[in-house]
């Protein structure tokens, strides 16, 4: 079985969310985890693994001027107010394989904001928590 291994690199990933491409994005991270526990009986091995629930967490890093703007254009200029889509595209330069990733539902969990002498701009990390991922879209 022949498959492709091209590796996807910074450049081959575009992000948007609330109707438009984040260019001011550094950073996108997201996972998605399931409760897992072992199910045991008679013995001191377990007899298997039984499974809880699911969650769905992560982060990204924008430009100060990119939160500004979402802030403006939101209820009370509040972002943790927000609940939206993120799509995450992965479109290789090269041919590889297009993937597609939609997380459902996001919200952000906090806003930090701070500046400091020497800085010539501002990366605010947002992070998130949402209720799903779509993968390969």
């Amino acid at each position: 079985m022949a498959f492709s291994s091209k590796q996807y690199g910074w450049c081959d990933i575009t992000v948007s969310f609330g109707g438009r491409i984040i260019e001011g994005i550094t950073a996108v991270e997201y996972k998605e985890s399931q409760e897992k526990d072992y199910l045991y009986g008679r013995g001191c091995r377990p007899h298997g693994v039984v499974k809880g629930n699911r969650s769905y967490e992560g982060k990204i890093s924008i430009w100060q001027s990119e939160l500004e703007a979402m802030a403006r254009d939101t209820r009370d200029n509040d972002v943790l107010n927000l609940e939206f889509y993120v799509i995450v595209a992965y479109v290789p330069r090269d041919g590889g394989q297009v993937v597609t990733d939609v997380l459902k539902g996001v919200q952000f969990t906090e806003v930090a904001k701070g500046m400091a002498q020497g800085d010539k701009n501002k990366i605010i990390e947002m992070p998130m928590m949402f209720i799903g991922v779509k993968r390969q879209q």
